[in-house]
């Protein structure tokens, strides 16, 4: 027996080698590679890509924009203050968030200011579900040998290979911009061109919306805490996500948002916005053209009474609840 050991003994290491060597050279979700992420036409796990790079460098920003991936799209470069980057990830969630912030205050990272952008994913998808996901499973605080256990998976190099062998770079800056700003863009005349008109809307969403709310409600004390100026807004969704979202009780999860921060820009809504399809590239995201006017109404002040009648770029605070309402029922 022990003969027979000593034998296959090579063989099992070799197997072994494999099942760690493999997964880490391929690296679909650049998770080993997260200080020099390819281009392989797998979607990255940002969360925690973006995370890593922050905390090895904490000097190089001071100002830091979350939300999902939605949020990407507005262009951090074009805020008039402060240095900022774009933590936007795939469905990323105010408990993510949270749990983000809190990391980046332990190491010593005090921002000076943290937005948030929230939308329909915030109220209604299940942080839980991204633990299963590899391209979105959170920034490991604890527990980090658990969390490179997932990425040490044939299955998951096997189910990504055919991506990475048939993928064409077709954005030559992604690298690049990744590191710069991390705001993720494309060519906003593609705004426009989507043919299915249709909500977007996937079938694991379900009401989690207090859960949300309350991941809100820590960020803010975190942020009062510390002295961190805290912005807060409701993407611009596309009008027929945005109607789908109202059916499953969206409107109510924005009411909420008044209490749980005290205040936010609201550009949510059947507006005269939402409604153009040249600001979108399909009906969940928008373009970097829509994401410029939430900065400058933001940090400019620049708006529109007209589109602030139909809700778009109100300021929301207890003072103005029911003009609010109105304004989101008006339209």
């Amino acid at each position: 027996m022990k003969k027979f050991l000593r034998k296959i003994a090579p063989f099992v290491l070799f197997i072994l080698i494999l099942e760690l060597a493999i997964p880490m050279v391929v690296d679909p979700y650049n998770v080993f590679h997260w200080q020099e992420i390819r281009d392989n036409g797998v979607e990255p796990n940002s969360n925690y890509i973006k995370m890593q790079y922050v905390l090895h460098n904490p000097d190089k920003f001071d100002s830091f924009l979350f939300g999902s991936s939605r949020t990407g799209f507005v262009n951090v470069e074009h805020i008039p203050e402060g240095k900022w980057y774009n933590m936007s990830y795939s469905e990323g969630l105010p408990a993510e968030h949270l749990e983000n912030l809190r990391e980046l205050i332990a190491n010593d990272i005090i921002p000076k200011t943290v937005m948030i952008g929230v939308d329909n994913i915030s109220a209604f998808v299940d942080p839980s579900l991204h633990e299963n996901q590899f391209y979105r499973i959170p920034y490991p605080r604890t527990g980090k040998l658990n969390f490179y256990a997932n990425y040490f998976s044939i299955k998951g190099v096997i189910l990504s290979l055919d991506v990475i062998l048939n993928h064409k770079v077709e954005d030559p800056d992604y690298v690049t911009r990744y590191y710069q700003s991390g705001s993720t863009l494309r060519d906003p005349s593609l705004g426009g061109t989507f043919k299915d008109d249709v909500p977007y809307w996937d079938d694991y969403y379900k009401d989690y919306m207090s859960d949300s709310i309350l991941s809100l409600q820590r960020i803010r004390e975190l942020c009062d805490e510390y002295g961190i100026h805290l912005i807060v807004f409701s993407n611009p969704i596309y009008y027929k996500t945005y109607q789908q979202s109202k059916y499953y009780g969206y409107d109510t999860y924005l009411d909420w948002l008044i209490g749980s921060t005290q205040g936010f820009y609201n550009f949510s809504g059947n507006n005269e916005i939402t409604r153009n399809k040249n600001y979108y590239y399909e009906s969940s995201h928008y373009t970097e053209v829509l994401g410029d006017m939430i900065i400058d109404r933001i940090f400019r002040g620049e708006t529109s009474e007209e589109l602030e009648s139909q809700g778009f770029g109100m300021y929301v605070d207890a003072e103005k609840t029911e003009e609010f309402r109105k304004a989101l029922a008006n339209h």
